[in-house]
């Protein structure tokens, strides 16, 4: 079984507003430092203000979505399902997720719990979970330094530039890149402790989602990315399962 790697647990804890505690594959930090890439998603959404309150006090949440639905595929949903189709143009079951998610990081950029029926109507994240989203993101990615950051979903950007400019951190502002289907995409670099990040968002992995155009997308400016992800072979299949 494929668990998350506990070992800077103990740094995760000071961080200030981080709800749930990070995935971080058991080979992280075995990865050369050029290639460990940090999938960062946008809300952890509940049915009710009972089931919020109640997750938000579970700080191993994420580490179970991740070894449920990435890892083991015991459920899915479309956002997380399209995330091996958008990397690689396989399904959840074509590829070697036990390896993959053993290599990788995974976190969910808002650290409170998001109602999914406030009002019979999905809650949007605030203007101001962005700017402390972005504040708790600086303090993860000091502590496991990735070299790649695949944000899931383009919102989170609109607040980098403001966000970046307060600990005064090396960076360079984000930039819209192409437009894919009715997305742009964006990109940003991050330096933080002599190491540098590369900040890629793309559209949402949920409804509507194009995985082809955005995997194109992915293969013309992220080059680096892709080639060491394809070299790896996570794509592995045998027997209709993951290896």
């Amino acid at each position: 079984m494929t668990i998350s790697s506990t070992q800077y647990d103990t740094a995760f804890s000071k961080i200030q507003n981080l709800t749930w505690l990070p995935w971080v594959g058991s080979n992280f930090f075995q990865r050369p430092a050029h290639k460990r890439l940090l999938v960062v998603g946008e809300s952890h959404y509940f049915k009710n203000q009972a089931e919020c309150e109640e997750r938000s006090k579970d700080t191993i949440y994420t580490r179970d979505v991740v070894s449920e639905s990435l890892v083991d595929y015991e459920w899915t949903t479309p956002t997380l399902n399209n995330i091996p189709k958008l990397l690689f143009m396989k399904s959840s079951i074509e590829i070697d997720r036990a390896r993959l998610w053993g290599d990788s990081a995974y976190y969910n950029f808002i650290q409170r719990p998001v109602d999914y029926n406030r009002d019979g109507l999905p809650e949007r994240p605030t203007p101001d979970d962005f700017i402390t989203g972005w504040q708790t993101f600086i303090e993860v990615v000091r502590i496991i330094q990735p070299s790649h950051c695949l944000f899931i979903g383009v919102t989170a950007a609109n607040s980098f530039n403001h966000a970046m400019s307060s600990p005064n951190l090396s960076f360079v502002p984000v930039v819209c890149t192409k437009k894919v289907g009715r997305t742009w995409a964006r990109k940003a670099r991050l330096e933080i402790d002599g190491t540098t990040t590369e900040l890629c968002f793309v559209q949402h992995t949920g409804k509507y989602f194009r995985c082809s155009l955005w995997h194109d997308y992915l293969e013309a400016d992220q080059p680096g990315l892709m080639n060491w992800l394809d070299a790896e072979s996570y794509t592995t299949k045998r027997d209709g399962l993951a290896a």
